[in-house]
């Protein structure tokens, strides 16, 4: 869980309940930055886009 500035016992009781959505959000979200920027990458240089002419 990231670090809060000030005790949130709502939100800690939420996470307990539900888990961390947001956590995992965030988790996915960077995974998929990565996978997109791989793919891309992958398709640049398929295409020769990444080569001077």
């Amino acid at each position: 869980m990231p670090h809060r500035a000030a005790p949130s016992p709502i939100y800690d009781s939420l996470v307990d309940e539900h888990g961390d959505v947001l956590g995992e959000a965030r988790r996915l979200a960077e995974h998929t930055h990565r996978e997109a920027e791989r793919l891309l990458a992958w398709d640049l240089s398929a295409t020769g886009a990444d080569r001077p002419e």
